[in-house]
């Protein structure tokens, strides 16, 4: 009586081992599922310091997504955002054997999916004093105007994850830089916002126009009409000294990707037209995609003033 009991014992004992392990087992997989198909962390700039990282809840972020603006003795963005959500925030600093663009590129390569609401470099980001202390609230971001760069990356989604990248080398020994992931389900982009970002980018001699979309091979005059229209209510003399310049990646050969994009561009010439036309060219593969992006996209010059 006493071996069967002991027997019994064993059994359920066993039993319940095994049980756990397998419950073990179960969580552990659905914590990895879980982890892998929300990350919340970027991985970081190889051989980089972590000075200093935070995590504020249900917090206000002030997001600014376009080029800077003064008035009466203020320096604030052209166009922000004063946003509602959970933000990361991570303070690094790198040997300067690197450079600002070095760290900006590494990022931005993996934020594939990610749409680039505003980027800027150097004198076109303002004031490094401003986004050191009125934006990241850390002096130790102030360093030179013309060797910084800033960037804004929203992955859409319920929430929206939205990366902001600052970079800044503060003296030649010092490179510091500062990288907020924000989790939102605040709206961040309108109409007004995207045409305000277009108009200024036109205010540079070159880059590229965001809001460019194809379907089939053509032009999808629906969701590119924010750009059409915008680029038919431009000045007649900016018109005049606007290029636009078609670009196609998708194809293993450089002549159906030249077809592609002159297709294209006769298409965008047709539907900007509006008193006056705008030049549209296709080049194809002829120069490198932005961000590595292979979907069709468009880049412009601006042909200088005379004088």
């Amino acid at each position: 009586m006493q071996l069967s009991m002991m027997s019994s014992y064993k059994q359920v004992l066993k039993s319940f081992k095994i049980s756990v392990f397998a419950l073990s087992a179960f969580f552990a997989l659905f914590s990895s599922q879980v982890y892998a198909s929300n990350p919340s962390t970027t991985e970081g700039f190889p051989r980089a310091e972590l000075l200093e990282e935070n995590q504020f809840n249900n917090a206000e972020y002030r997001l600014v997504i376009s080029g800077l603006k003064r008035k009466r003795a203020e320096t604030s963005g052209e166009v922000e955002r004063l946003i509602t959500g959970d933000v990361e925030r991570q303070f690094w600093q790198i040997s300067t054997n690197h450079e600002v663009e070095q760290i900006i590129d590494y990022f931005l390569d993996q934020w594939q999916n990610a749409k680039i609401l505003y980027r800027c470099k150097g004198l076109d980001c303002g004031s490094s004093n401003f986004w050191a202390n009125e934006i990241f609230n850390n002096a130790k971001l102030y360093g030179r105007d013309k060797n910084q760069a800033y960037v804004v990356a929203m992955v859409p989604g319920s929430p929206n994850r939205i990366y902001v990248l600052y970079a800044v080398q503060r003296s030649k020994q010092k490179l510091f830089f500062n990288l907020d992931q924000v989790t939102t389900n605040d709206q961040l982009v309108d109409d007004d916002v995207q045409r305000e970002n277009l108009i200024n980018a036109l205010q540079k001699e070159t880059g590229w126009l965001e809001g460019f979309y194809t379907l089939d091979g053509q032009i999808d005059e629906k969701k590119s009409d924010l750009l059409i229209s915008t680029l038919k209510s431009l000045d007649s003399t900016v018109k005049r000294r606007l290029f636009l310049v078609v670009h196609c990646y998708q194809a293993n050969n450089m002549a159906e990707n030249i077809a592609c994009s002159s297709r294209l561009a006769q298409q965008l010439r047709a539907a900007t037209y509006q008193g006056v036309e705008i030049p549209v060219f296709g080049q194809g593969a002829l120069t490198l995609p932005q961000l590595n992006n292979l979907q069709p996209q468009l880049r412009f010059v601006l042909w200088p003033k005379q004088r």
